[in-house]
């Protein structure tokens, strides 16, 4: 049992050092989506929105598909197919000249991506003790963060787009990191649980429905939850948040720079602490924890935006903002993982973790769209009130989800003291 564990835990850690070398490469292209097809393979702006769209209707498709499969073939098995495919497709869209390519390439790299990350999930849960699942997720959220943040600022220091062939390298790079990943829990996860499916999959499959995942109501309590938390968070944090900045006193391309630093910064210097400080509490008060800080982020940036501002308190208004975002991340990042796989049986984690994944390119299709009207009304503050209403509202939401969470799951550090 111990050489087990002990192979388990290795095998955790040896996903660390993947999630570290593939974050690099990541941050390397995930700010230049937009800029690389319109700027190197000539795709007019509006039409890349559409391909971006349309590709993360195929991630929601995949996803669905992969915790189907996962269920079916084991959670180690579908996360090296999804880098395989993700490696595959960022390649692609290195060796991209043209945007025909260029769009199978990130189409092949979203759908891989969506397998991923729902599988290292639920294999936590057979990798790390249940005392210490929270501050995995943790440990692994802020290493990701740093492997982003160290991209982001190597591809800022050499991408231009005056070189195309600077684009088409740090693809190659994001794409080889990736094949690593792949390799390392190819060699370290093979033969350790959660690399099959569990047990006898035969018996169990009359239930490895979505349809029953979808009847444990705390679990879609907690679904809801979690998507209004992206909607009106995570899915305003990057084009829309930049938009409204850039039309403030202070806006411009550096302050929107100097917040995403800021907000990086934030995570990697308070995630272990507040996973610490945090572990008593009940974990749907972290969720009421995470809106809070995300409304008051947009408060500090509608603030920026307000007239009479000077251009260097609407600068440090916005910068602030990101930087309080960022602190609302770390509460969610110990929760956000934790409670799927603490309601998930074993023969559909698969799906469980599928469906929580699945929030993210829900919100991507919901969320930039409303930002796009209420930007676009004409009266800009508009968008810094709904999205700050609907954070507040999802407190709210997340208290009342604290009812309906079982106890094992509300309160985990009061279950695992007994």
């Amino acid at each position: 049992m111990n050489g087990r564990r002990s192979a388990e835990l290795r095998a955790f850690r040896a996903t660390l050092v993947g999630t570290l070398v593939t974050s690099v490469g990541l941050g390397l292209t995930l700010p230049f989506t937009f800029v690389y097809f319109d700027r190197i393979l000539g795709l007019p702006l509006p039409v890349v929105g559409v391909v971006v769209a349309a590709t993360a209707v195929l991630a929601l498709g995949a996803s669905g598909a992969g915790g189907a499969l996962a269920d079916r073939i084991g959670l180690g098995r579908v996360a090296v197919l999804g880098l395989t495919l993700q490696a595959g497709g960022t390649l692609v869209l290195a060796a991209a000249r043209e945007p025909v390519l260029g769009t199978a390439g990130l189409a092949v790299l979203s759908m891989g991506n969506s397998l991923v990350w729902p599988s290292l999930n639920g294999l936590v849960v057979h990798q790390v003790p249940a005392e210490r699942r929270s501050r995995a997720f943790a440990v692994r959220f802020g290493l990701m963060n740093a492997g982003l943040g160290a991209g982001s600022l190597i591809a800022a220091a050499t991408v231009s787009v005056s070189r195309p062939t600077s684009f088409h390298v740090v693809y190659a790079v994001d794409g080889a990191t990736t094949a690593v990943f792949a390799l390392i829990l190819l060699a370290r996860l093979r033969g350790t649980t959660g690399w099959s499916a569990h047990g006898d999959h035969a018996h169990v499959g009359s239930n490895a429905r979505y349809r029953t995942v979808l009847q444990d109501k705390p679990f879609v309590a907690y679904l809801v939850v979690l998507l209004a938390l992206a909607v009106f968070g995570s899915a305003q944090l990057q084009g829309p948040w930049a938009a409204f900045v850039t039309g403030t006193p202070g806006g411009s391309a550096q302050v929107v720079g100097l917040g995403f630093a800021a907000n990086t910064a934030a995570i990697i210097a308070l995630q272990l602490p507040v996973e610490r400080w945090s572990r008593g509490l009940r974990r749907s008060r972290l969720l009421v924890a995470c809106a809070l800080c995300g409304a008051l982020a947009w408060v500090l940036t509608g603030a920026a935006g307000f007239p009479g501002t000077s251009t260097t308190a609407s600068a440090v208004l916005a910068v602030s903002a990101l930087a309080v975002f960022g602190v609302g991340e770390t509460f969610l990042s110990p929760v956000i993982n934790a409670v799927p796989n603490a309601l998930a049986p074993d023969h559909l984690r698969g799906r469980y973790n599928a469906l929580n994944s699945a929030t993210y390119p829900v919100s991507k299709l919901v969320g930039p769209p409303l930002a796009g009207v209420l930007l676009g009304s004409g009266v800009p503050a508009t968008w810094v009130v709904t999205i700050t209403l609907g954070l507040l509202l999802t407190a709210v939401a997340a208290v009342r989800l604290g009812r309906r969470l079982p106890s094992p799951v509300e309160f985990p550090r009061r279950q695992l003291s007994r």
